[in-house]
């Protein structure tokens, strides 16, 4: 399996907005997509403006395939209005899983 790390500080004040946004868009912009396996969204405790998604896998391939969709390029432009600038996306394969 592989995941998909995206680490970010949201906009002061936007938090709400933009899990709203995560909910309705993002979400929904992966069901039923081959090879999704699911997702997390989390929120930082020391920093509330700071949050981590979590999208899972199947393969590289399928990985790929979301990273090049149309709809996920769209995502991405549209969700630049409630960072503040910072974040980072990457990669990463799951070597050993709980869940």
């Amino acid at each position: 399996m592989y995941a998909r790390v995206h680490w970010g500080k949201i906009k002061p004040g936007m938090w709400d907005e933009y899990e709203k946004y995560y909910n309705e868009k993002v979400v929904k912009s992966t069901e039923g997509m081959a090879g999704f396996r699911g997702r997390r969204l989390l929120r930082g405790v020391e920093d509330a403006e700071e949050g981590i998604s979590i999208s899972l896998w199947e393969s590289s391939e399928s990985l790929e395939q979301y990273v090049n969709s149309h709809e996920r390029k769209n995502l991405g432009k549209d969700a630049e209005r409630l960072y503040s600038g910072e974040y980072w996306v990457k990669h990463f394969e799951i070597r050993s899983s709980t869940i």
